[in-house]
């Protein structure tokens, strides 16, 4: 091999050690759930803050399902903000906060997350909006503050931004089923938004609400398990509101643990298309423990008609 073609070959590899242009690269996103923090029984809240911030800081942004406050008054927000960390993690480009039954006070919500969420462009409030980062969209919907019609015909209008190799995500407060946890059937609310979601190649639906820990297995929009085609739901509420007993065996879950609920934080991992999920126990004794690991591709991008 002469020198002239051993120097080619020599900065072809140099080149690729030094990395790809940037749009070829592999992308990650890592995403922080849980909620239902209001309460900080148990020190539940300020424990996982304590994760998040000392512990495992390597995400990308926090989603908070909602419930932050004990009932929206100013009174709740002020001991919210004291919990320990708390302050501190909600910050702009920190967290994602969906509204929520204890939080249903348009003027305390109105003026704690000004600054602090995105806004929408349909009526410029921190209600609903979207967040993007590479090709991670997480679509945040509101069933308190905003009609049906506003709150849909903006998250039409929005979806179709989503392109066929990003992942979408959608999170609200109530879970969508009532048979997926304790908590009655939001569907009549949330059906619509399923089948949008759906319908532009939706991968996870984030919830809170109810104070435990679920992963469904992939749901079509009425609830049927299509493990090809279907949306995974993850519910996570356990931030300290109060503990419940175990959620019974469902064909519809495939992860809940057997025992009453207990504090936990549920991480998210998304690179190229694929997503890794690591939910962890926050009690300070169980050191981290691992209590649910799942990964998985994003979802055919042509799926059968809604239901």
């Amino acid at each position: 091999m002469n020198s002239r073609r051993l120097f080619a070959i020599q900065l072809v590899a140099a080149l690729v050690v030094l990395g790809a242009p940037p749009s070829a690269q592999t992308q990650r996103v890592k995403l922080a759930v849980w909620g239902d923090s209001r309460e900080n029984l148990d020190n539940a809240a300020s424990n996982i803050a304590s994760i998040l911030l000392r512990d495992v800081t390597d995400w990308d942004i926090m989603v908070h399902t909602g419930d932050f406050s004990h009932d929206g008054s100013e009174k709740a927000w002020q001991r919210s903000l004291r919990y320990p960390g708390m302050a501190q993690l909600f910050a702009a480009g920190r967290i994602l906060l969906s509204t929520s039954n204890h939080d249903d006070n348009r003027t305390t919500w109105d003026k704690h997350t000004a600054g602090v969420l995105p806004t929408n462009s349909a009526n410029g409030t921190t209600h609903f909006y979207a967040w993007k980062k590479d090709n991670v969209h997480i679509v945040v919907c509101d069933g308190y503050f905003t009609s049906a019609v506003m709150m849909q015909k903006w998250l039409d209008g929005y979806l179709t931004a989503v392109k066929a190799d990003d992942w979408l995500i959608g999170v609200w407060h109530d879970p969508s089923y009532g048979d997926i946890s304790y908590k009655p059937s939001y569907f009549k609310k949330a059906g619509p938004w399923l089948k949008s979601h759906y319908a532009h190649g939706g991968d996870l639906i984030l919830n809170g609400h109810a104070h435990v820990y679920v992963r469904t297995r992939p749901l079509l929009p009425d609830g049927t398990v299509d493990e090809q085609n279907g949306m995974v739901h993850i519910i996570n509420g356990a931030g300290g509101a109060s503990w419940k007993d175990p959620i019974p065996p469902n064909p519809k879950i495939a992860f809940t643990p057997a025992v009453s609920s207990f504090p936990c934080v549920t991480f998210l991992t998304f690179e190229g298309d694929r997503v890794s999920l690591e939910t962890i126990d926050a009690r300070p004794a169980q050191n981290r423990r691992v209590i649910d690991r799942w990964t998985s591709v994003m979802r055919p991008r042509s799926p059968a008609p809604a239901r």
